[in-house]
């Protein structure tokens, strides 16, 4: 069967992150598989992508809300508490209505957060349609308020009253499959479709002797974060553990690119530890040329905190890493041991336990070949299980469900 399906997404190209990533990967994989998909942005997007408007991107339609000076859109901007929510929703549903009226559609599939899916169940329910709900992550535990808070609670009845609502629920993770259960989510609705890799575009290639020549990195092994600097990514801590490992004795050095909330953190933990003679901190970088970086790299390092987020969410640069055949070091977090097998496919340490991360990055550093077979055997597996034609064929038994289900209630 060839679906038709409605995506709607919190954000999206040109906002590059993992959720944007995966949104892309995925579509187009379905477009390859010859479905139908188009996607809906929320108005959120258009505050990362002022100049947002409809356009078509890899042969999909593209549709952004309407910018305008109604309440709504000043509630979000001015970033008035509920009533920006409820002008997110309000704005989101008044689209999505619009595009149906244009347009047929198997069914909707929304990618969270929480108001994407709220918009999109009452907009199938009217419609009569379908309603898959995606979780990348709960979106309570990526809030600086303790669980204990108002706004904790009332984010996480949401997320529980939108997965309810949704004809099947998918999850990239195990772990959180298990919490929907708990939340008196049918198993029957639960599915597991993970984070998938191009592993064409990253596929191993020539060390670009030019770039490592340019950032002074040539004849030096070298650890690597590329990615995204959330709090709980610990990557202010893995400059002071590189530090550590510098004071062993250990030749090495450390290249960070990226940028987010820690940005400034990793900035002052070099500057504490005096570490600009081993540590290269360069921010973000050219989208297209990410490859070339990963080149140079001989350990990519993922030294995610524990916290309940790391423990259920799986980070998707991993896969990326693995992809192109690199050997990876990660703290031994759930969403982490989720994707690497110790030793064969990668190597895990205590997260937060420098002495512990400087045992196994010494290992890695000094032994050649043990880097050359994790990272084949972690290339083998991801070409296997990973590759994003092999993930999103998932998604067909997903879909056929949700649009059985609606048919039984008829």
């Amino acid at each position: 069967m060839s679906f038709r399906i409605l995506h709607v997404l919190d954000h999206s190209w040109p906002v590059l992150d993992g959720y944007g990533n995966r949104s892309r990967s995925l579509i187009a994989a379905q477009k390859s598989l010859g479905w139908h998909p188009a996607v809906v942005t929320s108005p959120l997007h258009n505050l990362d992508d002022p100049a947002a408007q409809d356009l078509v991107l890899d042969s999909v339609n593209y549709y952004r809300v309407p910018s305008s000076s109604s309440w709504a859109w000043k509630a979000i901007h001015r970033r008035f508490p509920v009533l920006r929510e409820y002008g997110v929703v309000r704005l989101l549903e008044k689209n999505m209505m619009r595009i149906l009226a244009n347009e047929r559609f198997d069914l909707i599939h929304a990618h969270s957060p929480a108001l994407c899916g709220l918009a999109a169940a009452r907009v199938a329910a009217v419609a009569g349609i379908p309603f898959v709900y995606e979780i990348r992550s709960f979106w309570e535990d990526g809030l600086p308020q303790k669980p204990t808070s108002l706004r904790y609670r009332l984010t996480r009845f949401l997320e529980s009253h939108v997965a309810k609502r949704a004809n099947a629920v998918v999850a990239i993770a195990r772990p959180m499959l298990r919490d929907l259960a708990s939340r008196g989510i049918p198993q029957e609705k639960l599915f597991f479709v993970p984070n998938g890799v191009d592993v064409a575009r990253f596929a191993p290639r020539a060390y670009d002797q030019a770039l490592a020549k340019e950032l002074h990195l040539e004849d030096t092994p070298t650890l690597g974060f590329i990615g995204t600097f959330f709090p709980w990514e610990g990557v202010a801590w893995l400059v002071q553990a590189t530090a550590a490992l510098h004071a062993r004795g250990v030749p090495c050095k450390l290249l960070i690119i990226g940028d987010g909330a820690e940005a400034d953190g990793v900035r002052n933990a070099i500057e504490q530890v005096n570490a600009e003679g081993f540590v290269t901190y360069l921010g973000r970088v050219p989208h297209e040329d990410i490859e070339r970086y990963y080149s140079i790299l001989d350990v990519l390092v993922y030294p995610r905190r524990s916290s309940r987020i790391t423990e259920m969410v799986t980070p998707l640069k991993p896969l990326e890493a693995m992809a192109l055949g690199k050997a990876v070091l990660g703290s031994n977090v759930g969403g982490i041991r989720e994707l690497i097998e110790p030793e064969k496919t990668g190597a895990l340490f205590e997260s937060g336990d420098i002495d512990d991360f400087c045992r196994q990055a010494t290992r890695l550093l000094q032994d050649q070949k043990l880097r050359r077979v994790l990272g084949r055997n972690a290339r083998a597996k991801v070409c296997a299980e990973s590759n994003w034609t092999t993930v999103t064929e998932r998604y067909r038994k997903v879909y056929e469900i949700a649009v059985n289900s609606l048919l039984e209630r008829c």
